[in-house]
């Protein structure tokens, strides 16, 4: 299965389901972006609004490759947390919009 990953760029981090694919001929990375959520501070409200209408917003494509709603909770609350499920470390920068 996959795990969350982020890059920076521009000055955004950007949040990435990933998946570790192994040594391909031709080529040394070892893991694959399999869908991308977005800046991180997007993503959590996608993947929060995905479980409140999980059953008909959820990205088929993430479906397909066997991801359920026990995986979006987890992957929210390692957003929410900044620790992954396997205990390490997850830095998201997550700001908050001023209300007036």
């Amino acid at each position: 299965m996959g795990y969350l990953s982020q890059v920076r760029a521009g000055g955004k981090q950007y949040i990435y389901l990933t998946e570790y694919c192994g040594n391909q001929e031709f080529n040394t990375k070892k893991e694959t972006h399999v869908f991308s959520f977005g800046n991180s501070r997007i993503a959590l409200l996608k993947m929060k609004r995905w479980l409140s209408r999980f059953e008909t917003e959820f990205p088929p494509e993430l479906i397909e490759r066997g991801y359920t709603k026990k995986d979006l909770k987890s992957w929210i609350k390692t957003l929410e947390s900044g620790i992954t499920k396997t205990g390490k470390k997850f830095n998201v920068e997550i700001k908050k919009r001023a209300v007036f």
